[in-house]
């Protein structure tokens, strides 16, 4: 992947990581309302996957960096 394309991947996950961490904060703190647990571990598990592909990008981003000195 070429730096640019890494740099608008990243902009992308991050900013869907964003929605949903949103998403699951106005789900969660809906009071008087009963949140089944498998949507609680379904939040945290997609945050985590966006994390991990996050983390990734962020790596090969580096890499690029790096070899570009």
């Amino acid at each position: 992947m070429e730096k640019r394309e890494i740099e608008t991947a990243l902009q992308r996950l991050q900013d869907h990581l964003d929605e949903v961490v949103e998403e699951r904060n106005f789900v969660l703190n809906q009071s008087g309302r009963h949140i089944p647990g498998h949507v609680v571990r379904d939040y945290e598990a997609t945050i985590e996957r966006l994390e991990k592909e996050i983390n990734h990008l962020r790596y090969m981003l580096a890499g690029k960096e790096e070899s570009k000195n």
